[in-house]
């Protein structure tokens, strides 16, 4: 009985070493110094590595801990990820459209094989994993909902949203040579996105952050004047950015309570908009603590060198091993009740195959990049 006891409290274990995972090998700035690889590519594909894990504890959370979940079936032990994997996505966005406009500004021959080296790379694995779903499902004789490309892994929806953010950006800045129309156009596509994804979608997660992509190349434009206005009165403006998260994410996380105070009642509006504010003021907040602070060692080099294999991976296993399969109230497949237990088996059977997914990954990109270096 005791161990049981204790077994159910190992999950809180995974809080250290995630804490760990982000302190080892970090580097703390000097009064009056600032860490110029802020933005680097190797500070964002670590921060995109730890951000990835907290994304796998978020839908793992949603299986165990979330309070919408039948009484029986709540577990606690991942009760911080419930809200908040919707912040990690938004750097994700964040980081792609700032990492495109900066690569695209760098290098002459950015467009040359920009089909196969940016969206096949993210198709194949991706096509790869929503017919294991599928095929799952259909061995298990669960029904799919119309449309079947929603209802198959549902938490795909972000490589949708990718693919459709890199091809508004192909069409903005390789088709559309005026800078000025470029912006005019991109933010046209995104907003022409959240709309349909409003009217189409399942819910707001499908729309919250996508927004951030744009930040990203906006960011990317101006990143000289972005990051020497944040230098200005640095406390100050950390300060009040952490002020906006706060109060963004309280309509967004209490937005019943809150609305409630002025007798009114639960508003969907007040609800995106406190997600679509927070989401950018976390990334924000993340850039100001990055320039004082430099992170990055082996183990999140690695993971950030694979995070689409990894996101793409970790959804069949959050449902393989949950207490139901893919569909809500579908017969479980192997139910691992503890969440110490859970998310082992979830973090485990997730990373194995994403090494090699990420593996022929860069043998896709790499033949990619030959086949266009021979023309």
């Amino acid at each position: 009985m005791i161990l049981l006891c204790l077994m159910d409290k190992f999950v809180y274990i995974y809080y250290l070493i995630l804490a760990v995972m982000l302190v080892w090998g970090a580097k703390m700035m000097k009064r009056g110094e600032w860490n110029e690889d802020a933005l680097s590519l190797d500070q964002t594909k670590a921060l995109l590595g730890f951000a990835e894990i907290v994304i796998i504890f978020h839908h793992c959370s949603h299986k165990t801990s979330a309070n919408w979940l039948p009484a029986e079936q709540i577990h606690h032990g991942l009760d911080f990820f419930v809200s908040i994997g919707y912040l990690c996505v938004a750097l994700f966005f964040f980081c792609s459209g700032y990492g495109m406009y900066i690569s695209m500004k760098k290098k002459p021959e950015f467009f040359k094989g920009f089909f196969s080296r940016r969206i096949l790379r993210i198709i194949v694995p991706t096509v790869f994993m929503w017919l294991v779903c599928f095929i799952t499902e259909r061995a298990r004789g669960i029904n799919v909902d119309k449309p079947v490309w929603i209802n198959v892994c549902t938490h795909l929806w972000f490589i949708y949203a990718l693919i459709y953010a890199y091809l508004v950006f192909f069409i903005c800045f390789k088709l559309i040579k005026n800078e000025k129309a470029s912006f005019i156009v991109l933010w046209t596509g995104l907003v022409l996105y959240i709309i349909l994804a409003m009217i189409f979608s399942p819910g707001s997660w499908w729309y919250n952050t996508i927004h951030l992509f744009g930040v990203g190349i906006v960011f990317a434009k101006n990143q000289g004047k972005r990051i020497d206005s944040f230098k200005k009165k640095y406390l100050l403006r950390l300060s009040v950015m952490l002020i906006i998260f706060a109060i963004s994410y309280a309509l967004y996380k209490y937005n019943s309570e809150i609305l409630g105070l002025f007798k009114l009642g639960y508003n969907d509006t007040v609800y995106l908009i406190g997600q679509m504010i927070s989401a950018y003021a976390i990334v924000m907040i993340v850039i100001m603590i990055s320039m004082k602070i430099k992170i990055g060692n082996k183990l999140l080099s690695i993971l950030g060198a694979m995070t689409l294999e990894i996101y793409v991976i970790h959804p069949f296993f959050v449902e393989l091993f949950s207490f139901e399969f893919i569909k809500s109230g579908a017969e479980p497949f192997l139910y691992i009740e503890n969440v110490f237990l859970y998310v082992t088996a979830v973090l485990f059977f997730t990373l194995v195959p994403a090494y090699f997914m990420n593996k022929l990954g860069v043998l896709i990109k790499k033949r990619g990049n030959d086949r266009y270096e021979e023309k």
